[in-house]
């Protein structure tokens, strides 16, 4: 738990608080807190309160989503929600008794966070770009591993419907966490993983590492250089993290428009969208609307992953 952000100090400026609460379902310091942080300031100010972060981690962000599901609605308490607290895991953990789904009301999107491909040009004799590996695997089935940061993560779905799109038979090798699973790939023990841009990208810049495309319909704002996987010759690759911001579902439909309107001012300033671009992701302010809209428009493709997960796991 930690002080993110404050804005102007104003009492009952914001439904009757002098401050609220944003849960961050992911460790301090990782990925999922940094970029939730970059947009917390602004969004204050937006709002006219203070927001301070309380980081509730575990189980993919169940966690923390379902503590922010039994918070009081009075915008006491928002919520950061991921891509993968939304569409993957009420799939890929149907036991869970917590739907975020249905518990939680969707505010406004944040960003989109590119991924790309990364390839070790040393791990595999002869492999050292998209056309050669991806020969090399159809000539060695399942002899080709690559690495995630844990099952059913972004970055496993994504290994999956590279797999897939490209007619490979891959070997998944998961980690507890993508700093794990991209130490190996520096290595040489794993040829490659897919991973968000932010991660990905210091290791190509560094050279230490080989850019295979980026799982996008057009090429990422911060790597103009490097080709879409369509593009490289595997045509389907399309797939980004995403992330927003949310409230429990008792909240007014006035309480979700004025967090809404907020946030989405916040997100066309400057400085946050340079904050954001800086970190491989891609501003995207719109309406509450326009998030469940966005929402239901990604959930057919993370299903056909998550099936894709569990039929894996069935063999």
């Amino acid at each position: 738990m930690g002080l993110a952000a404050s804005g102007a100090f104003a009492s009952n400026a914001f439904a009757n608080t002098e401050s609220a609460g944003l849960v961050v379902p992911f460790p301090a310091g990782g990925g999922g807190d940094v970029l939730a942080r970059s947009v917390a300031g602004a969004l204050a100010e937006e709002l006219g309160t203070k927001i301070w972060v309380d980081n509730r981690p575990g189980a993919g962000g169940t966690i923390g989503a379902r503590h922010l599901s039994r918070a009081r609605a009075d915008g006491s308490m928002l919520g950061y929600v991921t891509n993968g607290i939304l569409c993957v895991n009420p799939l890929l953990y149907p036991n869970v008794p917590f739907n975020p789904r249905e518990e939680l009301r969707p505010v406004g999107m944040i960003s989109e966070i590119g991924l790309v491909g990364v390839l070790n040009p040393n791990a595999i004799k002869g492999v050292t770009d998209l056309k050669s590996l991806v020969a090399w695997a159809k000539a060695h089935p399942k002899e080709v591993n690559f690495a995630s940061s844990g099952i059913g993560t972004t970055s496993h779905l994504a290994g999956l419907l590279f797999a897939r799109r490209a007619g490979l038979e891959l070997t998944h090798v998961p980690y507890r966490g993508g700093a794990a699973a991209m130490l190996d790939v520096l290595s040489g023990r794993i040829p490659f993983m897919i991973d968000v841009a932010p991660n990905a990208l210091q290791h190509v810049r560094s050279g230490k590492l080989t850019a295979l495309g980026s799982a996008s319909r057009k090429r990422l704002e911060i790597a103009p250089d490097i080709p879409t996987f369509a593009e490289a010759g595997v045509a389907g690759v399309e797939l980004s993290a995403w992330d927003g911001i949310v409230l429990p579902k008792g909240a007014s439909d006035e309480l979700v428009n004025r967090v809404s309107a907020a946030l989405a001012r916040a997100l066309k300033r400057p400085e946050v969208v340079a904050s954001l671009s800086k970190k491989g992701a891609e501003p995207r302010p719109g309406t509450s609307a326009d998030f469940i809209r966005f929402i239901e428009s990604e959930t057919p493709k993370w299903a056909e992953l998550v099936e894709a997960v569990q039929a894996e796991a069935s063999k």
